[in-house]
């Protein structure tokens, strides 16, 4: 994983997200199953979310976290894009 991280250019090749691995996804019946990885650094953006959100720095979540992945470098890169 962080060897993906730093081929996409993040620095330390810190992961911010949660990486859920599609091939890792199956459904049986109405049950999901599903592996996933969280790095250490995956609790940042909430926590500076959650923080803005007790000060009341900003009022409207979609925003902070916004600037919050704008600030970090967070984007959907890794994610398929819609036809």
């Amino acid at each position: 994983m962080h060897e993906l991280m730093a081929d996409i250019g993040r620095p330390h090749e810190n992961l911010y997200e949660v990486a859920l691995w599609e091939d890792l996804v199956t459904v049986q019946g109405s049950e999901a199953f599903y592996g996933y990885l969280v790095d250490n650094q995956a609790i940042v953006p909430e926590t500076i979310d959650a923080i803005r959100a007790l000060t009341e720095l900003e009022r409207d979540p979609r925003a902070s976290i916004e600037t919050t992945n704008s600030s970090l470098g967070i984007s959907n890169r890794l994610l398929k894009q819609a036809a």
